[in-house]
């Protein structure tokens, strides 16, 4: 078994550990939903509170980073595309006191963002395709050069569907590059959660670019969307996003 695979067989395994305490911001939503555009709003539901645990590890499988973050959609359509995504506020929740230990395992050093507490960004839901931009600051920014959350409906074993990415300037070490994923349905499965058992399509992104290729495991449930998500990147690193709680008025 490669090591991709065993880490992958543990996280399985060992996903339900004990919940840590996080506080986030209140942030204001429309829970009737201003956006205009065909979004569906039944997995990104305005007002709906997601919760994920983000661990991170390095080639070595030793623990950089393990915290919480958390996402909603606000109602609004997203001003970069607001004909096609709904807006989706996202918060992380970060160590202060570990951000110079964790910035030294940056594959792509070349790459200044900044350290963020929060952000806005876009999603798309509609009967045939749902997709999200990954959680891409900090830390996760080699999410950005892996294959994305995507899927394409309805879901069948044996499926497949492609995607590209042209990663302009600004990038650091990726820039001018052009990013190919490919998407294959493993099969229907019930995967452990935070929120428990649940039955969800197991989906493999494959994304190869010059600088390298990178393999995305990730598990869509048909109300609560990308539940479980690991990236192994071109590097050997690997980050797993975990639905852990969701929360509605």
């Amino acid at each position: 078994m490669n090591k991709c695979a065993y880490l992958l067989v543990l996280l399985l395994l060992f996903s339900c550990s004990n919940k840590k305490d996080y506080v986030f911001e209140k942030l204001d939503c429309e829970q009737k939903a201003l956006s205009v555009n065909s979004n569906l709003k039944k997995i990104f539901k305005p007002c709906r509170e997601y919760i994920y645990r983000a661990r991170y590890w390095d080639q070595n499988y030793e623990l950089i980073s393990d915290e919480y973050i958390w996402m909603m959609a606000t109602g609004r359509d997203w001003e970069y595309e607001p004909d096609s995504q709904d807006e989706i506020a996202i918060q992380y929740s970060p160590d202060q006191s570990k951000i110079d230990f964790i910035k030294q395992h940056t594959i792509n050093p070349e790459f200044e963002s900044g350290w963020r507490e929060g952000e806005v960004t876009g999603i798309i839901e509609t009967d045939e395709t749902v997709w999200m931009h990954p959680f891409r600051s900090n830390q996760y920014i080699f999410t950005e050069v892996a294959s994305f959350p995507y899927v394409k409906l309805p879901l069948e074993r044996g499926n497949q569907w492609t995607s590209s990415l042209n990663i302009y300037e600004n990038w650091g070490r990726w820039s001018d590059n052009t990013l190919q994923s490919t998407y294959s349905v493993i099969d229907f499965e019930v995967v452990e959660t935070g929120v428990g058992s649940l039955e969800a399509w197991h989906v493999k992104g494959v994304s190869a670019a010059k600088f390298g290729t990178s393999i995305h495991d990730f598990w869509y449930h048909k109300d609560y969307g990308f539940v479980k998500m690991i990236i192994n990147n071109y590097a050997g690193q690997v980050v797993s996003f975990e639905l852990t709680d969701v929360k509605e008025d």
